[in-house]
Protein backbone atom coordinates (compact mmCIF):
# COMPACT_ATOMS: atom_id res chain seq x y z
CA UNK A 1 0.00 0.00 0.00
CA UNK A 2 1.31 3.36 -0.87
CA UNK A 3 1.81 5.89 1.91
CA UNK A 4 -0.10 9.39 1.41
CA UNK A 5 2.65 11.83 -0.78
CA UNK A 6 3.59 14.95 1.19
CA UNK A 7 1.72 18.22 -1.07
CA UNK A 8 4.92 20.10 -2.24
CA UNK A 9 4.40 23.57 -4.21
CA UNK A 10 6.00 23.71 -6.86
CA UNK A 11 3.65 24.21 -9.67
CA UNK A 12 1.73 26.68 -7.47
CA UNK A 13 4.69 28.77 -6.96
CA UNK A 14 5.93 28.71 -10.29
CA UNK A 15 2.44 30.02 -11.60
CA UNK A 16 2.82 32.87 -9.10
CA UNK A 17 5.96 33.61 -10.45
CA UNK A 18 4.97 33.37 -13.56
CA UNK A 19 1.65 35.68 -13.33
CA UNK A 20 3.98 38.06 -11.61
CA UNK A 21 6.33 38.31 -14.63
CA UNK A 22 3.66 38.50 -16.74
CA UNK A 23 2.51 41.72 -14.46
CA UNK A 24 5.63 42.91 -14.96
CA UNK A 25 5.59 42.61 -18.40
CA UNK A 26 2.81 44.34 -18.33
CA UNK A 27 3.83 47.29 -17.09
CA UNK A 28 6.97 47.49 -19.05
CA UNK A 29 4.88 47.69 -22.03
CA UNK A 30 2.00 49.88 -20.92
CA UNK A 31 4.37 52.59 -18.84
CA UNK A 32 7.82 52.79 -20.38
CA UNK A 33 9.42 52.58 -17.45
CA UNK A 34 13.15 51.10 -17.01
CA UNK A 35 13.14 49.69 -13.74
CA UNK A 36 10.17 47.26 -14.47
CA UNK A 37 12.32 46.63 -18.05
CA UNK A 38 15.51 45.70 -16.63
CA UNK A 39 13.78 43.31 -13.42
CA UNK A 40 11.96 41.55 -16.58
CA UNK A 41 15.70 40.88 -18.18
CA UNK A 42 16.91 39.55 -15.03
CA UNK A 43 13.58 37.50 -14.00
CA UNK A 44 12.47 35.94 -17.17
CA UNK A 45 15.10 33.10 -17.65
CA UNK A 46 15.29 31.97 -13.88
CA UNK A 47 10.88 31.97 -13.69
CA UNK A 48 10.47 30.28 -17.11
CA UNK A 49 13.36 27.64 -15.83
CA UNK A 50 12.01 27.11 -12.51
CA UNK A 51 8.36 26.51 -13.87
CA UNK A 52 9.63 24.29 -16.33
CA UNK A 53 11.59 22.26 -14.02
CA UNK A 54 8.33 21.92 -12.18
CA UNK A 55 5.88 20.89 -14.16
CA UNK A 56 8.64 19.00 -16.02
CA UNK A 57 8.91 17.29 -12.76
CA UNK A 58 5.67 16.94 -11.67
CA UNK A 59 4.81 15.02 -15.14
CA UNK A 60 7.92 13.07 -14.60
CA UNK A 61 7.07 11.73 -11.22
CA UNK A 62 3.50 10.94 -12.79
CA UNK A 63 4.63 8.95 -15.31
CA UNK A 64 7.04 7.17 -13.00
CA UNK A 65 4.66 6.21 -10.86
CA UNK A 66 1.94 4.77 -13.36
CA UNK A 67 5.05 1.89 -14.62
Amino acid sequence: MMEPRQKTYKREVSMVLLCFVCGLAVAAVVGPSVPAMEALRILVAPVFLFAAGAFGLDEMSKNMRQK
